[in-house]
């Protein structure tokens, strides 16, 4: 548990939380609650998902799982792949493909995923968890699979193809079905 908050104290990350998150992922997570109360109410969804306070457990419980999933992918990436996870602050330098990263190539997206879900559970609206969280989800997938792979196989070059073909993009098949699938 210290390496992670050692980790969320580095200046690397401290860096790129205040370049894109408080400026940019904060007040777009504060946006969709927006639309996501008006959607709830216009679809007539204002009962919610969980009877309370059932949903403020889950709420919790995702928000700190997730931070704990994000938090040590982004240890991993700085200790095992020497570097940042931000390409902005000093990219990896080595391809991480053990811990989290043996089983999705994207699992800090599985922990902000689960950060932004704990959101919609606060807020108890069907609409954040069931119909904007997924196309920001898949809205990131496809920019992960556009943008950012292209530079890993130019940085890594045929080690990171294997890695691509023998790990999925962010399911890990292989713990819920013991072989793997991509996805």
């Amino acid at each position: 548990m210290f390496r992670l908050i050692q980790t969320g104290l580095r200046p690397s990350i401290l860096l790129m939380v205040a370049k894109v998150y408080i400026p940019v992922l904060f007040p777009l997570t504060f946006g969709l609650s927006l639309l996501a109360i008006w959607l709830d109410q216009q679809l007539g969804l204002g009962d919610g998902i969980l009877a309370p306070p059932h949903h403020m457990t889950a709420a919790g419980l995702c928000l700190v799982l997730g931070v704990v999933a994000w938090l040590s992918t982004y240890e991993q990436l700085s200790r095992v792949g020497a570097g940042s996870p931000s390409p902005t602050a000093g990219r990896t330098t080595r391809l991480v493909r053990s811990g989290w990263y043996a089983h999705s190539r994207n699992p800090s997206l599985f922990g902000k995923t689960l950060g932004v879900v704990a959101v919609g559970l606060i807020l108890n609206s069907f609409s954040f968890c069931f119909i904007l969280i997924p196309g920001l989800l898949v809205g990131s997938l496809v920019e992960k699979v556009w943008r950012q792979e292209p530079q890993l196989v130019e940085v890594f070059g045929d080690e990171y193809e294997r890695y691509r073909n023998e790990v999925p993009l962010f399911i890990p098949w292989k713990l819920f079905l013991g072989r793997s699938k991509s996805s």
